[in-house]
């Protein structure tokens, strides 16, 4: 196990101020449940909003139906949307415009409206390509407002297990009794790094392996809350998160549970990293990552023969 940097607080379990920055990190679902995002998760999640917003603010002019732009004149998707919708209305001005005023209901050349409406559907098409491109450069944004990508991670302190759900697949752990660090079983550790300086890597997440029974192999998993996409958001976060699970794994009392609640600021957070973990927890569809029925399902069936342990073949970190 490597050793901690000389500026980690003691006893962080017990002191006020470090509970209050981890609870941006964990959360209390119930007694004996609580909840931990992926670090690589929420970065992820960043991204895609910052793509989406990049998308909504650069293609707005485009979808101004004319009310802020100098000229009046609406914008090309909105042009496009408009005409896929109202695409009859199109040919009959363009009809009024070429009909023979000495006899009407026919072109100057002698043409139906039924035979300039096929002409013009025949050359012009009725926009459903350009109109449906611009309608889903609305919604795919959306998505990936809303798309959350990754499960947190659950630990059952009762039954003592972690467990997910990773593409559709339940994937479960259960940990020793009578161990001060149960999170050993899952090889839980904080990457070191090269940098002289900060060989200990304070912004790096809390790793940690579960078996993927689908794969037959071990999946490399990152713990801890994200902000500015490439950092945690509470120095040396990965070592608290250690304490306090293992905490809440081997003490049947763990009294800082109790201390959870809102996701306010913490005075070791800077106003910056709170702004991104909150933009990267921004959704306005909900999210169902733990279906009750479906996971106690599947953790009844683990119970029945749980795993204790990691594949025996897989590639640890360096």
């Amino acid at each position: 196990m490597q050793l901690p940097p000389l500026r980690l607080i003691p006893n962080p379990t017990e002191n006020p101020d470090v509970i209050e920055a981890m609870n941006l990190s964990i959360t209390r679902v119930d007694e004996d449940v609580i909840e931990v995002p992926s670090m690589t998760s929420m970065g992820l999640n960043t991204w895609f909003k910052l793509i989406f917003f990049a998308l909504m603010l650069g293609g707005a002019p485009a979808y101004d139906p004319g009310w802020f732009s100098k000229d009046g004149e609406p914008g090309v998707a909105y042009k496009a949307i408009h005409k896929m919708l109202y695409r009859e209305e199109y040919i009959i001005v363009a009809f009024n415009a070429a009909e023979d005023p000495a006899n009407l209901g026919y072109t100057r050349t002698g043409r139906t409206y039924e035979e300039f409406k096929s002409i013009q559907l025949k050359g012009h098409g009725r926009g459903i390509v350009a109109g449906i491109a611009c309608i889903s450069y609305i919604v795919l944004p959306w998505i990936l407002l809303n798309l959350a990508v990754g499960n947190p991670y659950r630990i059952d302190r009762k039954r003592r297990i972690i467990y997910t759900w990773i593409r559709g697949s339940f994937v479960c752990i259960q940990l020793p009794e009578g161990t001060d660090d149960p999170l050993q079983v899952v090889e839980a550790h904080i990457p070191m790094r090269n940098d002289i300086r900060d060989p200990y890597n304070m912004n790096g997440p809390l790793n940690i392996w579960l078996p993927i029974p689908r794969y037959q192999k071990n999946g490399g998993l990152s713990l801890g809350a994200n902000c500015a996409i490439v950092r945690s958001l509470v120095k040396y976060q990965a070592y608290y998160l250690r304490d306090f699970i293992n905490d809440f794994i081997a003490n049947p009392n763990a009294q800082w549970v109790d201390q959870l609640g809102p996701k306010r600021k913490p005075k070791y957070v800077d106003y910056q990293d709170y702004f991104f973990f909150n933009f990267a927890r921004l959704q306005f569809l909900p999210q169902f990552p733990f279906k009750k029925r479906k996971t106690e399902a599947a953790i009844e069936a683990f119970m029945k023969n749980p795993r204790t342990e990691l594949y025996p073949d897989y590639l640890p970190y360096a």
